[in-house]
């Protein structure tokens, strides 16, 4: 996207089960709490394996009373790249039934979270690598099948292959399916001292976004104005580089060291959000001079 009349306007979601675990708010309620908080629709992360019929027709029946409809799922595929052939094959049905879970509630995007960190060092890193798109190639021709957009999300681990936008960059190259498109969380970015004008190395394919802010040092996702990352920078090169105008943004928050403040922080997390992707716009179309990258209502709730 790089036409200032289809400038990005995106509607937010929210990590929702994240971000009011341990909180009073469960289940059903926590997404009626993320819809009053702001929220036009959750994130969910759960494991389709063995997941009863009913509970499955649950969670999509909530999802619909709370009016927050699931529009992306995550997926912890810790093995696609595993040297045992056995393991890799179990961990690529695992993603397609998660994904056949996607489908099932309607949503079409579904967040790959990679383990390839678990065996790097113990096996040769261009073996895991290839191991790697080779598996993913696999999935995306299935996610292809069903009509859905995978994305990789860069980790803030430094033993993991994908962790910047560089390496993120090298795997969709080498998968090439245009189901594979980017996830970025900005938090991780900023544990990992990326710096936000390294995203226009993936522009035009980053599909879904994690937004929060970051300590700078380990992995906690923060509300924004509650840590170091510039995500004014952020937001300004995001709404330039998604892939498209339904690009997904989600706030990315807990869990709190004060739980019971969840509702409080996840409305304060959902309003800073808007506004520093309002100014980003604003700055886009009428140049920097007329930008204002303030935050009101800071949070100050973190965990740690």
């Amino acid at each position: 996207m790089t036409d200032t009349d289809r400038a990005w306007t995106p509607s937010i979601g929210l990590l929702a089960n994240q971000a009011f675990s341990g909180s009073r708010w469960k289940g059903v309620d926590a997404w009626r709490a993320a819809a009053e908080a702001g929220a036009s629709w959750i994130s969910v992360t759960e494991e389709a394996h063995g997941m009863p019929g009913e509970r499955r027709r649950q969670l999509a029946e909530d999802a619909e009373k709370a009016g927050t409809p699931i529009l992306i799922t995550g997926c912890h595929a810790f093995g696609l790249s595993d040297p045992r052939d056995a393991v890799r094959e179990f961990n690529l049905e695992w993603a397609k039934k998660q994904l056949d879970l996607t489908v099932e509630w309607g949503a079409r995007r579904m967040k790959i979270l990679l383990g390839e960190w678990i065996w790097r060092g113990m096996w040769p890193n261009a073996l895991q690598w290839q191991l790697e798109v080779d598996t993913l190639r696999r999935l995306c021709a299935y996610a292809e099948r069903r009509e859905v957009v995978l994305s990789i999300e860069l980790e803030p681990l430094g033993n993991s292959f994908v962790n910047d936008p560089h390496s993120l960059d090298r795997m969709l190259a080498d998968v090439g399916s245009p189901a594979l498109l980017a996830n970025v969380d900005t938090s991780h970015m900023a544990v990992r001292g990326t710096p936000a004008a390294e995203l226009a190395r993936l522009a035009g394919r980053i599909d879904s976004i994690d937004f929060s802010d970051s300590n700078g040092k380990f992995h906690e996702h923060l509300p924004p104005g509650a840590g170091v990352a510039d995500l004014a920078a952020f937001a300004g090169e995001l709404v330039s580089d998604v892939a498209s105008r339904d690009a997904l943004l989600a706030v990315e928050v807990g869990p709190f060291n004060e739980p019971e403040r969840a509702y409080e922080l996840v409305r304060a997390s959902v309003t800073a959000t808007r506004e520093l992707f309002t100014a980003a716009r604003r700055n886009r179309t009428d140049g920097p001079d007329h930008a204002d990258g303030a935050v009101s209502g800071t949070p100050e709730g973190r965990r740690g």
